[in-house]
This record gives C-alpha cells, sequence and structure tokens, in this order.
C-alpha cells in the first residue's frame, strides 16, 4: 500500500526464532533510475498469528484524527485464525495498528506495529476467506478467493475521523464476479482489488496463479495471473 508516497509491503506470516508466527511491515524506497528498490526499514507486527498460512491478506493505511498512520491489516482466516476456526464464515476481522519506534539497549531505533484495536467485518460477508482489502474515501471493499466476490460497505467515523475506538464498518452488499454457463467460478483466484473512480463505478481486480497438482478446476486456468476491470451494477 502507499501513503505519504511511501511503498509498505506486508509479508503475512513468518515464524521467528521463539516458534512465534507474526506479519512484518517493510518501508520500500523506489529507484528514480530504474525498476529495483531498496528496503528501508522492517517492522514486526505485535499481532501473532497460529501459522504461515493465514496471516494478513491485505493491508490499507490512513490518517486518524490524531494525525498518526494507522494500518489496517485483513485478516485471511475468520477470527484471524487457521483450521476449522478460520473457516467459520461470517466472522472477518480487520486488524487496526499503529507505527512505533524504540530504542535497544544499544540505543539503536527499533519499530514495531501496536495492536490498537480490531475492526469487525460485518456478517454479511459470509465468506470462508478474505483475500484483499481497499479504501478509498469512506468507501470500503473486500474480496474472497473462495467465494470469488466481493463485500462493499463504509467506514464509520463517528467522529468524522478515524477514531481507532470508535470507527466500525457498516454495509451488506455483496458482488459475486461473473461465473460460466453451468455458474461455476471462474474468478478463482482473487487477489487483490482497489476502486478505480471516486464514484465507486469502477473497480480493478487481480488473480493470482491457478493452483497447481490438481487443486483447482481446470477452468479456473483462464482467468489466472490476469488483470480484470468491471463496472458495478
Amino acid at each position: 500500500f502507499l501513503f505519504d508516497d511511501k511503498l509498505y509491503v506486508v509479508r503475512e506470516s513468518v515464524k521467528d526464532a521463539g516458534g512465534v508466527y507474526n506479519a512484518y511491515i517493510e518501508e520500500l524506497e523506489l529507484s528514480q533510475d530504474d525498476d529495483s528498490y531498496e528496503v528501508r526499514r522492517i517492522c514486526r507486527t505485535d499481532f501473532s498469528f497460529e501459522g504461515d498460512s493465514k496471516g494478513f491478506e491485505g493491508a490499507v493505511a490512513l490518517r486518524g484524527g490524531d494525525g498518526e498512520m494507522y494500518v489496517l491489516g485483513l485478516c485471511e482466516g475468520n477470527h484471524c485464525r487457521e483450521g476449522k476456526k478460520g473457516k467459520d464464515r461470517g466472522n472477518g476481522k480487520v486488524v487496526v495498528m499503529r507505527k512505533v519506534l524504540e530504542k535497544d539497549v544499544d540505543g539503536a531505533e527499533q519499530c514495531r506495529y501496536e495492536t490498537v484495536s480490531q475492526l469487525d467485518i460485518p456478517s454479511s460477508a459470509n465468506f470462508q476467506d478474505y483475500s484483499a482489502i481497499n479504501l478509498r474515501g469512506d468507501r470500503v471493499m473486500i474480496s474472497s478467493q473462495e467465494e470469488s466476490a466481493v463485500w462493499i460497505g463504509k467506514l464509520v467515523n463517528e467522529a468524522a475521523v478515524f477514531d481507532p475506538q470508535t470507527s466500525h464498518l457498516s454495509g451488506d452488499r455483496v458482488l459475486f464476479f461473473p461465473r460460466d454457463s453451468s455458474c461455476h467460478h471462474i474468478y478463482c483466484n482473487i487477489e487483490g482489488v482497489a476502486w478505480l473512480d471516486d464514484e465507486g463505478h469502477r473497480i480493478v481486480a487481480v488473480s493470482d496463479k491457478m493452483k497447481s497438482k490438481g487443486k483447482q478446476n481446470p477452468r479456473c486456468l483462464q482467468k489466472d495471473q490476469s488483470i480484470h476491470i468491471f463496472a458495478l451494477p
């Protein structure tokens, strides 16, 4: 995600030396001369996961009423869990975090993302998983790979500005990506979504590579590793 002209990338869930799984947020600086980049800072999140397969699947950032940057991390699994609990539909979570800078014992600056609160995704997003999040103004879109669908709602800010303690998600609109003539999924691997205009009339979605070794139906191949643009009804 972009914030204040800086590019951030999220490593979903990484196991540390103590066996704990956390996400990491990296701050990148892009070269003006070529396609290279430099990692300027790597910050661990306080929020931990059960394993490396169901961490933060997407993230966005916004400025709060207090002037701070807050990162909204989308958990891939329901309840931010793996296994059976992670498939408990309609219990999606967004973890709100802020960056904290500290000094270690040697006086060197260290960073981490402190968990401030959690936002419940409304149960109208009755999804088995959550694959991407995008925010434009107060309009929010969250996709699901398993459902081949998006939930559309709003970030409600009671005080007209984002407050991690009082702001919440609201909405009940769910749109499914087009199916084939037998109503089977063909957009099987949606891994990113974004608004294309301020009015919310068009969106762009990107598809990951189809899973190999028979894990997905061959019909998923026709739309994999692609960029898709849709007009919303």
